[in-house]
């Protein structure tokens, strides 16, 4: 192991489909790894779950995050160098991805640190800081998320007896937050830097999480930095 395996946090060593299992199952649902190549990137997420299509990924369902200004006016902010805020993946559809993987392929010059938060540390947070803005939150209509013909009407926090079930988030155009959750997103802000977690990540190194229970962004960055994501809707039939 070496010095940069640890500073990564819940590192669990070399990518494989049964260390995403015990991970995402039995452990906290987000784990950090190495890898050596995308087609064993590829081959760790095929072995633990189905991988989802998304219309940015190739056929095999792999995405390139990387600065890619060509995109024009439909480029969405994980292709360009950009902070990108807390967010979970796809909130506008029904049933979302349940697990994200990323991998970096090549780091930034500077800056590009990525940050998770633990959906329930935020939770905890928010319930200190304004307890009204937690109820906000959680109210069934709390939010709105539109991506092109998809909608989803959801709270933020999807609680039960005081358990959190599930988080949705994103901050773009087509996202709509009922009165008392705007008037509460200040708090919200405070939360999300309070509980967030950031750290390095180089060639061969990466990430995955729960996307229902985790959120994840990015700093800004300068450089080439090129992140490889893939997003699996289940584990497959035979492990449940």
């Amino acid at each position: 192991m070496t010095l940069a395996d640890l500073s990564l946090p819940n590192y669990l060593g070399r990518l494989t489909g049964s260390m995403l299992h015990d991970a995402m199952e039995a452990g906290d649902g987000f784990a950090t790894f190495d890898c050596d190549s995308e087609e064993a990137f590829l081959q760790a997420a095929q072995e633990y779950g189905v991988v989802l299509p998304h219309r940015d990924a190739d056929a095999r369902g792999i995405t390139y995050l990387r600065n890619t200004p060509g995109l024009g006016r439909d480029r969405g902010i994980g292709f360009t160098r950009e902070t990108l805020r807390p967010h979970t993946d796809r909130p506008a559809i029904k049933t979302p991805p349940r697990v994200l993987l990323l991998w970096c392929r090549s780091a930034s010059t500077d800056g590009g640190d990525a940050t998770v938060l633990r959906g329930t540390d935020v939770v905890a947070r928010l319930k200190e800081i304004d307890p009204q803005a937690l109820a906000a939150f959680c109210e069934p209509d709390a939010a709105i998320f539109r991506t092109g013909t998809d909608e989803m009407v959801s709270p933020v926090f999807r609680m039960h007896d005081g358990v959190l079930q599930e988080v949705r988030l994103r901050y773009d155009p087509y996202v709509y937050f009922a009165v008392d959750a705007a008037h509460a997103l200040p708090a919200l802000e405070r939360a999300l830097k309070e509980a967030e977690q950031a750290f390095p990540l180089s060639p061969g190194k990466g990430y995955a999480l729960r996307n229902d229970l985790w959120f994840h962004g990015r700093r800004a960055y300068s450089g080439g930095r090129e992140m490889l994501r893939i997003m699996i809707g289940g584990k497959h039939a035979t492990d449940r």
